[in-house]
């Protein structure tokens, strides 16, 4: 049975991860300012997903299956170098946008609540 001090301890390490800032933090901060409250609650909403799949990654023992694995872990941090590659194109390229430019294109909730958890993951 999970003791009440453990579940508080986890509470608290998860309740640390949203609220220092970095790469969420501002990732939520120019979704709120250029898409409005919604775009920035729905992200929000998306990053806490993301922080869930962190909590049962270690409820679950992934940090074991890397430790007799490393290929797997390789594998995965391969993943998330090509993920940034991929946003970093999109910025770079002629033609590409800034993530922080203003949209008028309304988004839908799913696609919005999409966004975050990816990064949030690799």
């Amino acid at each position: 049975m999970i003791t009440l001090a453990a579940v508080a301890g986890v509470a608290l390490v998860e309740l640390g991860m949203a609220l220092t800032p970095g790469p969420n933090m501002v990732h939520l901060a120019s979704r709120a300012i250029t898409q409005g409250r919604r775009a920035g609650l729905v992200s929000l909403g998306g990053t806490a997903v993301g922080f869930v799949v962190y909590l049962l990654a270690a409820a679950a023992g992934l940090s074991a299956l890397f430790t007799a694995v490393p290929v797997a872990f390789t594998v995965v941090k391969l993943a998330g170098a090509a993920y940034l590659a991929y946003l970093a194109w999109g910025m770079l390229r002629p033609g590409g946008r800034s993530p922080f430019a203003p949209s008028r294109t309304p988004v839908s909730g799913l696609s919005q609540a999409r966004v975050p958890v990816a990064p949030v993951l690799l």
